[in-house]
């Protein structure tokens, strides 16, 4: 799916007892066809913390633009729409992604009450970039340095070390008043816009295979169709419906790969009723006929 088409990330980060991970990404270890690192837009119910160990990207926060060059940390917290681009080859950069949970305290302190409850409540959030020279820069890189000794913290005094950097670095954060209200960092209006684009992209991902219509679409965010069509097009690039049909092709794709399912039945798996539409849709997006598409591939893997 091309830039301007968005999915929530089905990705597990960590395991159900260490929900926390370290990644690390080089652009030379992308894939052959890729020039630059990049991630479509998309949400996740983690905590991100990235920084930019060489290069310049693009990144897309709710919307909003902003450059990250090297030496900058960036903060998405739980839920926000997000998009990196690497600007040229040679990037570099590391993750620590976590679930915020595991911050919370089972005995309601201090703690709890001013610094992670607010956090997990969505009232506060940590702050989006953070760069070099700003107050406790020094002191969050520190920290993050010592996340990044892992990747998955295999052994429990590991991980227990990171989870009490977690809590170091939201102290350092609050000591320098660098956490917000959320109401500051995102209007209500725009609030409501994003979370109608995620509402409907969840819908399109769960009902692709089914028929699915503009007024359905519309119903699942309490607005005219007109009005879904304004918003969503001006967030996605493309109509919801044409989003729908580039969704169901990219599913199609996957089949066509992954499987030996007849082009017919592929077709209606992906919410094609119609098999000769299906492949014009198909060979208007990708060039080719699903079959000359699944031949293909099956070309390249032999090459290789």
């Amino acid at each position: 799916m091309n830039k301007e088409h968005s999915l929530e990330e089905d990705a597990w980060h960590g395991t159900v007892e260490k929900p926390l991970v370290r990644l690390h990404f080089s652009s030379k270890y992308m894939p052959r066809h890729a020039d630059v690192f990049f991630v479509e837009r998309h949400w996740h119910h983690e905590v991100e913390l990235l920084y930019i160990r060489k290069g310049t990207f693009r990144m897309e926060l709710n919307l909003e633009n902003e450059t990250l060059r090297e030496g900058d940390f960036c903060f998405v917290n739980s839920g926000e729409l997000h998009r990196l681009e690497g600007c040229h080859p040679g990037t570099v950069h590391d993750a620590v992604i976590f679930n915020p949970h595991i911050l919370k305290f089972a005995y309601h302190d201090v703690i709890e009450e001013k610094l992670i409850g607010p956090i997990l409540a969505g009232m506060e959030s940590l702050p989006h970039i953070i760069r070099a020279g700003e107050d406790c820069y020094d002191e969050i890189k520190g920290v993050f340095e010592q996340l990044c000794r892992f990747q998955y913290y295999p052994d429990d005094a590991d991980y227990l070390e990171a989870k009490l950097s977690l809590y170091r670095m939201l102290f350092l954060l609050k000591k320098r008043n660098k956490i917000l209200s959320t109401e500051s960092v995102l209007s209500a209006a725009e609030k409501e816009k994003i979370d109608r684009y995620k509402r409907i992209v969840t819908y399109v991902q769960e009902h692709f295979a089914e028929k699915v219509t503009l007024d359905d679409m519309a119903e699942q965010v309490r607005c005219n169709p007109q009005y879904l069509c304004h918003f969503f097009k001006e967030i996605a690039g493309v109509p919801p419906i044409r989003y729908l049909i580039l969704y169901r092709l990219e599913r199609a794709k996957e089949m066509l790969r992954d499987t030996t399912k007849p082009v017919l039945e592929i077709s209606l798996d992906c919410g094609f009723d119609n098999v000769s539409y299906f492949i014009r849709q198909f060979k208007k997006e990708e060039g080719v006929t699903p079959r000359e598409y699944r031949e293909g591939g099956k070309n390249d893997a032999v090459s290789s």
